[in-house]
């Protein structure tokens, strides 16, 4: 990413930005984080437009799938209040005849709806901008070795939808310029016959093409004692796991327990898995480089990991919510945590300007981490 940040940044800023999305349900923080991450969207968008980008790393390819999901939010809160009755703040009555439908409808069930449909709705928006300032190719890359297979099959399934749209424009164009106009749904016929076999050809394609490339090979054999210690250290870590999930559930006086276990827990089953994946022979061409910038956003991005774990652990109710009674309608606000929401807008202030407002100096520097 000779223009952008280093791949291991953009993924703890991933990270981040979806345990903000998982772990709060205050509608505050989560439209905080949501307003932060549009707008990195909208500056993705933006460059790309600029620079006339159409692959499956251009926003552009995403925007379809970002105006689904705003198109979800809204069935959702529609959905939620119509079929709820429940709370005390009714905003007004449906007949009861009507059936599911028929009831109150109250303003705790229209603020339900809208919280899920803002984690939607922002997750969506959170996958959008990662994949569209990295790519598959680089998604696959940093899957690690033990989970090369797996990482293949979600590349495959990240770039199904791009791929699709954009033959999808393709086919279109070519059928406006033959004069093929859609009067019906009958004439959608062509058009989806000529999705069908362009799946199938690229099918085709990526299965010949893995199969050249030894996908599928043998690993590297490695001592029976170390194929022994590692499926032991990840049996251990995985108890770990548990017993830190128990301890958090049944001994809520002493957290440290928990959280102790789970940790050590995640760093035994890491290594063991580390281990495993050394069995995997990688070869990678092009070196990534680390720049200022992306230490920046790595340790802003982490802050806010950090910060919404612990708080999760030791005071959830900072970021719980809930609109129905017996909880207050009107959710807690700190300023501090609203702060950490908004580090996920980092990338949108920290991003290097355009390739075309280089000057001759910066433009040759450029040129030689493109070849790098």
């Amino acid at each position: 990413m000779p223009h952008g940040f280093h791949p291991y940044a953009w993924t703890i800023w991933l990270v981040a930005g979806m345990a903000g999305v998982f772990l709060a349900r205050n509608p505050f923080y989560l439209t905080i984080l949501l307003i932060a991450a549009s707008f990195v969207f909208a500056i993705l968008l933006r460059r790309a437009q600029r620079e006339h980008v159409g692959s499956l790393t251009s926003p552009l390819t995403w925007r379809a799938i970002v105006r689904l999901a705003l198109f979800l939010w809204a069935f959702t809160i529609l959905f939620n209040a119509l079929t709820v009755h429940a709370g005390e703040r009714i905003l007004f009555t449906l007949p009861p005849s009507w059936p599911l439908m028929g009831g109150p409808i109250t303003l705790e069930a229209v603020i339900y709806g809208f919280i899920t449909g803002l984690t939607f709705v922002t997750l969506i928006l959170l996958f959008a901008i990662f994949n569209s300032a990295l790519g598959p190719q680089t998604i696959l890359r940093m899957i690690p070795g033990f989970a090369y297979q797996t990482g293949v099959a979600i590349s495959i399934a990240i770039s199904f939808v791009p791929q699709t749209l954009i033959a999808w424009n393709d086919i279109r164009e070519a059928q406006r310029l033959r004069g093929y106009r859609i009067r019906g749904l009958r004439d959608l016929l062509p058009l989806f016959v000529s999705l069908l076999s362009y799946g199938l050809d690229r099918a085709i394609q990526l299965a010949e093409s893995m199969d050249a490339r030894g996908f599928g090979g043998r690993p590297v054999p490695v001592p029976r004692r170390e194929t022994w210690f590692i499926r032991g250290g990840t049996i251990l870590g995985l108890f770990l796991l548990l017993m830190g999930l128990a301890l958090k559930s049944y001994y809520r006086n002493t957290p440290w327990m928990g959280l102790a276990a789970l940790v050590v827990g995640a760093v035994l089953m890491g290594f063991s898995l580390w281990r495993s994946g050394q069995r995997i022979r990688r070869s990678r061409y092009r070196r990534w480089h680390w720049r200022s910038r992306d230490t920046i956003l790595a340790v802003g991005s982490g802050l806010m990991l950090a910060a919404v774990l612990l708080l999760t652990w030791f005071t959830p109710q900072v970021l719980f919510y809930y609109p129905y009674p017996p909880y207050p309608i009107l959710p807690r606000f700190h300023p501090l945590v609203a702060l950490l929401f908004m580090l996920p807008i980092l990338p949108a202030m920290l991003f290097p300007p355009p390739p075309e407002t280089w000057t001759g100096h910066e433009a040759s520097k450029g040129a030689r981490g493109l070849t790098s």
